[in-house]
């Protein structure tokens, strides 16, 4: 917003004043709405786009909105900076233009003392000399206004000689002073060479004002191309849309339908294990009731059930199905592993407690705790490391 400030004074020295006006009130706006503390600023810099014009009565409404504005800037550093250059412009709006608040002129003084007392700068020294002469003190004025003209030729800024000479003529002719001849030469010679830029500048300005017009009509062509445009746009995306709520419908079908043969491979998985745990839950029952031979002999027979060819493969299809990849990875990172790892390894993953697994297995508690310290040989874990976490980790 600043920049657009800115570029509404790099505007107004073109002689494009009701650009610039435009695109300060601009930046008013969007200030307005979203950054209130620089406000204070864009109100001072439209002052200097009036300046130009020479509209003296809009330059001082700005400054008074520009100084009210300065009340209400949140940042107490920023709002002295601002409140500084905003009281320094005040100064120097009275200082050459003293008829218009004619009281005015020691506060300006005093304002542009302090100022320069913290920042030197030659336009506050020659306006401090101008102020002293307006006062009735050009013994002291005078050459405060000489000094300060001297340092604008030495730095080369011919806008402010010729500004400089301006007022240092109206002050010898305010108080009769000789040395009014000797500047006139040397003003006349000035103001040809700023009225030559000032030229240079308006034709600067007329070209760009033809270029922007130019780029206007480019710009119309290329927005009823780009309507044009955005209604096939619009055609293609509607057709798109379709397609994508098409595919949408079917992914959603399809991810439906997988998700219940999903679930009905876990419950083929339960079902399966729940008979088996069932079933040696039975025979461990009856094999505690009974030492007899026999029993034992058809206890494990009944108990090795789950490890027959066709269980065994209709599990393992449906817990691959489930968890892919699991059994696969084990294999490759751990290739040392038997079909019985792998088994214990898969009822583990099921979240299975150790009476289930053994139940599962057929074989005892202290059978399962011989098989699960061989699977921990075998997959290389520490003694701190869990076994059950572990392998539900790899899921």
């Amino acid at each position: 917003m600043k920049l657009l400030g800115n570029l509404a004074n790099l505007y107004s020295r073109m002689g494009l004043h009701e650009e610039a006006k435009q695109i300060n009130y601009k930046a008013t706006v969007i200030a307005d709405k979203y950054a209130l503390d620089i406000r204070a600023d864009l109100w001072r810099m439209r002052s200097f786009v009036y300046k130009q014009n020479n509209q003296i009565d809009s330059m001082f409404i700005c400054l008074q909105r520009s100084r009210e504005l300065c009340g209400l800037i949140g940042d107490a550093e920023y709002r002295l900076a601002v409140m500084q250059r905003v009281n320094a412009d005040r100064a120097y709006f009275f200082i050459e233009h003293p008829d218009y608040v004619p009281d005015s002129i020691p506060e300006a003084l005093a304002t542009l003392k302090q100022i320069v007392s913290t920042d030197d700068n030659i336009t506050g020294r020659f306006l401090i000399g101008r102020a002293y002469v307006i006062l009735g003190n050009p013994s002291y004025g005078l050459p405060m206004m000489e000094s300060a003209l001297e340092d604008f030729r030495q730095v080369g800024d011919t806008e402010s000689e010729e500004w400089a000479l301006q007022l240092l003529a109206q002050s010898y002719a305010a108080t009769r002073n000789g040395k009014l001849a000797e500047i006139y030469m040397d003003a006349a010679s000035l103001h040809d060479t700023i009225l030559q830029r000032q030229r240079d500048n308006l034709l600067l300005g007329m070209d760009f004002r033809y270029r922007t017009s130019q780029f206007k009509r480019e710009k119309a062509m290329l927005e009823s191309e780009l309507r044009a445009k955005r209604q096939r746009i619009v055609f293609i995306s509607a057709i798109s849309v379709l397609i994508i709520l098409g595919i949408s419908v079917i992914s959603i079908i399809y991810f439906r339908n997988n998700k219940r043969i999903l679930r009905l491979k876990q419950q083929n998985i339960d079902n399966l294990l729940s008979e088996r745990i069932a079933l040696n839950a039975r025979i461990e029952e009856l094999n505690n009731v009974t030492a007899d031979n026999n029993e034992n002999k058809r206890y494990e027979m009944l108990s090795a059930i789950l490890l027959e060819k066709d269980d065994d493969l209709r599990f393992r299809k449906n817990f691959n199905d489930l968890y892919p990849g699991f059994i696969y990875k084990l294999r490759h990172e751990y290739p040392n592993l038997t079909s019985g790892n792998e088994l214990l390894c898969m009822l583990i993953a099921l979240n299975m407690k150790n009476e289930e697994i053994a139940l599962a297995l057929g074989i005892s508690r202290d059978s399962l705790a011989t098989s699960r310290y061989r699977l921990r040989s075998r997959l290389n874990l520490s003694k701190d490391t869990d076994l059950d976490n572990f392998i539900k980790s790899r899921i």
